[in-house]
């Protein structure tokens, strides 16, 4: 029971919720996850355009995201109802964006595939962060409350 609490508090004072250390950390099992995903779409359907690709590997993967951060990263302070919602565009907008960003990065530079995915995935991994924090959870801090009455988590 000890060693537990120790691992806990050695992970709060490292990375406490809504750093940008612990969505790496979340982030990296979801990035895991995509690029799986985008390995095997890569390999069973090479003729299909690379934004395509990208941009199916991402939305499947960025619903399984939200909930990792929501319990990972973030916390349940805001309600679904309220999160769900608002992260919807976030996650729109990137999608849009990295898939438009690696055909023009895979383009330019076609023998570097992998690289530049994992340099896209880590630049439109910050402003997923950023806006996460900002936006769809309004993380202020590990003891801040504040949620509304009408946003209790559920």
């Amino acid at each position: 029971m000890t060693t537990d609490a120790n691992e806990v508090d050695w992970l709060t004072k490292w990375a406490p919720r809504g750093s940008l250390q612990r969505f790496g950390l979340a982030g990296g099992f979801n990035s895991l996850a995509f690029f799986l995903l985008w390995e095997l779409l890569l390999a069973f359907a090479s003729e299909v355009d690379i934004r395509y690709l990208w941009g199916f590997a991402w939305g499947s993967s960025g619903v399984m995201a939200h909930f990792v951060h929501r319990h990972f990263t973030f916390d349940g302070r805001k309600s679904m109802r309220w999160t769900l919602p608002t992260a919807l565009p976030v996650y729109g907008l990137s999608l849009v964006g990295s898939s438009i960003t690696i055909g023009m990065l895979t383009e330019a530079f076609p023998t570097n595939l992998r690289w530049l995915g994992l340099l896209n995935l880590l630049a439109w991994g910050l402003l997923i962060w950023l806006a996460m924090r900002l936006f769809v959870f309004q993380f202020q801090g590990e003891s801040t409350s504040h949620v509304s009455q009408g946003q209790q988590a559920e």
